[in-house]
């Protein structure tokens, strides 16, 4: 007998691209300052889809956006890293 995880939506599964929100795709942009203004962005749409849902329910979900969000997150440091030079040794992403 096979047991279910309860932490699964049978009723609505939606994947965490579609909770983003799709204003922000991805961009090429030639200023460090519009892609660290993207991706901070990016963060922010991702923080309130992750707001919406609750762990019962969609676990999965949630799983998926803290994923994204550590990986936005990594790559607007590499972006201060890149725009600041070699003084960023002390950097705080929020």
């Amino acid at each position: 007998m096979k047991q279910q995880h309860s932490s699964i939506s049978k009723f609505n599964p939606v994947s965490p691209k579609e909770l983003a929100s799709e204003s922000f795709q991805m961009i090429l942009a030639d200023s460090v300052e519009v892609m660290e203004y993207y991706y901070r962005g990016k963060v922010q749409e991702l923080e309130q889809s992750l707001s919406r849902l609750n762990i019962l329910e969609h676990a999965r979900e949630i799983s998926g956006l803290c994923k994204e969000i550590v990986r936005t997150k990594e790559v607007i440091q590499k972006i201060i890293i890149k725009k600041g030079g070699s003084n960023t040794s002390h950097i705080s992403i929020k």
